[in-house]
């Protein structure tokens, strides 16, 4: 079957390449060379069916995060293992930071459970403050955070994490931390919960490779608890063959690759504050990101369809929890990208 060059966009989810699609957030780079120069050797192992403990990857996860491999759970992308972890505990009750990824809603309300939403307030930033730790109540089962948030890129500072670790301990409510844009923090070591879940009955996080390295078509995420018992539920919550053969090839590729990410810092901070830069100079409300996407509000009617006519594709916002149509994110691309998004919102903002 003879196939023209990128004929195989027709099964995915991108099949205009007239379009500049600022609606994903994964990294601008797009996949590491470490799987594009080594995906033909994985040919001949697509026969077999994968290993379902995902063990060489869970070990390479487990030297990386420096915990036991035992502690670690890989699934079908961050969602599979999203809705596994609400089918395994069942909760009856949950908060949510809003606005925030809305798949967490989602779960939950697959199983009835209650959802309250803790609003974040555009006026302060959208930034987490000490006033959350006043409805962490004994009668919730789980709480999500985001962190950094998607959208709104906030990360939650040291001393409020650990005040919010305390009070989920001390009423006995399981802790959920989606760290899947984390990596995108030069400094996330200093940031991430990977080491502490790894000790801890009742935190759990959640990642995957989806944006940090480009791979939303491999479906492979992971996530990360001292609670084996929860862990191992959760296994049984879905097919036992969760992640595929190239998908934990393609993760140990994406660890082996030592320059990668240094090539993402070096980018993307630069882009961030370019566009930052931009947007302000166009008189748009933009808030500051710690991800690889901007979060910004503009009252001009109907902005993104007018993009969209233009070639350039943002993300809706009014779907997330507490927003509305006003806002839009659009993810941090190429420079030249960025700049073509910069003169086709100038254009369409002047007409």
């Amino acid at each position: 079957m003879k196939q023209a060059e990128n004929s195989w966009f027709s099964i995915t989810e991108h099949i205009d390449n007239n379009c500049l699609d600022f609606s994903v957030n994964t990294n601008a780079l797009g996949i590491p060379d470490t799987i594009r120069q080594n995906i033909s050797s994985v040919i001949n192992a697509v026969g077999f069916y994968p290993d379902s403990d995902c063990s060489t990857l869970s070990a390479a996860l487990a030297e990386k995060y420096k915990i036991s491999s035992n502690c670690i759970l890989c699934g079908n992308g961050a969602d599979d293992l999203l809705y596994r972890l609400v089918f395994a505990l069942n909760p009856h009750k949950a908060l949510i930071i809003e606005p925030t990824f809305e798949e967490y809603s989602h779960a939950l309300e697959l199983i009835g459970c209650s959802v309250y939403h803790y609003q974040l307030s555009p006026t302060n930033q959208f930034k987490l403050d000490q006033n959350v730790l006043s409805v962490i109540t004994n009668d919730l089962d789980i709480l999500f955070l985001c962190n950094p948030n998607n959208p709104t890129g906030n990360l939650v500072c040291e001393p409020l994490m650990g005040e919010i670790i305390k009070k989920c301990r001390k009423e006995n409510i399981l802790l959920v931390i989606d760290e899947c844009f984390l990596e995108f923090v030069q400094e996330w070591e200093q940031y991430t919960l990977k080491q502490k879940a790894a000790l801890s009955s009742n935190i759990i996080v959640i990642d995957a490779f989806t944006k940090t390295y480009s791979l939303a078509g491999f479906r492979l995420g992971f996530c990360i608890s001292g609670n084996h018992v929860l862990l191992k539920k959760m296994k049984t919550q879905g097919q036992s063959y969760s992640v595929s053969v190239p998908a934990q090839f393609a993760g140990l590729c994406a660890l082996m690759d030592k320059c990668y990410m240094q090539k993402t810092y070096n980018f993307l901070s630069d882009e961030r504050n370019w566009l930052f830069s931009q947007l302000l100079a166009l008189n748009i409300t933009v808030w500051p990101s710690y991800g690889n996407y901007l979060l910004f509000r503009s009252t001009c009617k109907n902005l993104r369809k007018r993009l969209l006519e233009k070639g350039i594709k943002t993300r809706d916002c009014s779907y997330f929890y507490g927003l509305g149509s006003e806002y839009c994110r659009i993810a941090i691309r190429i420079h030249e990208e960025n700049e073509k998004f910069v003169e086709t919102l100038h254009a369409v903002l002047n007409q």
